[in-house]
């Protein structure tokens, strides 16, 4: 069963990390699109405006797919871990329950008040906002079933 929820978090934060690389790759191509009609504009602060906001929304998915790379490399490699060396195998399981607290701190944070400031309402919908939720709850529960199956 732990090789279960530590194999399913791991999944998901793969695909969350996945589709958050494919997001700052679009912003990229599309800030490069619209950096050109940014300098043409004639509001002295148009270049800057438009570059910070782009730069601190993808540096925002950034840390979210560093994080979420982080869960599901650490997650995977726990679940492939024999159990034999105790205090490795505890303390990588007490990282993934911290990893994973943090993980539902910053998805709260940047997806429903970082983000909105940056580039406006974002428009998650409830499968969304259960996609982000599944990342961190699953995280936490296949670091903290790991953790007590050392100690019991």
């Amino acid at each position: 069963m732990i090789i279960m929820l530590l194999m399913a978090g791991g999944i998901v934060n793969g695909v969350l990390c996945t589709i958050a690389g494919g997001v700052v790759l679009v912003g990229l191509v599309f800030f490069l699109i619209g950096l050109p009609e940014a300098k043409s504009s004639k509001t002295s602060g148009g270049v800057f405006r438009f570059t910070s906001t782009v730069f601190s929304t993808l540096l925002t998915l950034i840390v979210f797919m560093v994080i979420t790379y982080w869960n599901a490399r650490n997650g995977a490699s726990l679940a492939f871990t024999s159990s034999d060396q105790a205090d490795a195998y505890l303390n990588q399981a007490k990282n993934l329950v911290i990893w994973g607290a943090v993980q539902g701190a910053f998805s709260l944070l940047a997806f429903l008040w970082i983000l909105p400031r940056f580039i406006g309402h974002l428009g998650l919908g409830t499968k969304h906002k259960w996609g982000l939720a599944a990342g961190a709850v699953l995280t936490i529960a296949g670091g903290g079933a790991a953790w007590l199956s050392t100690i019991f």
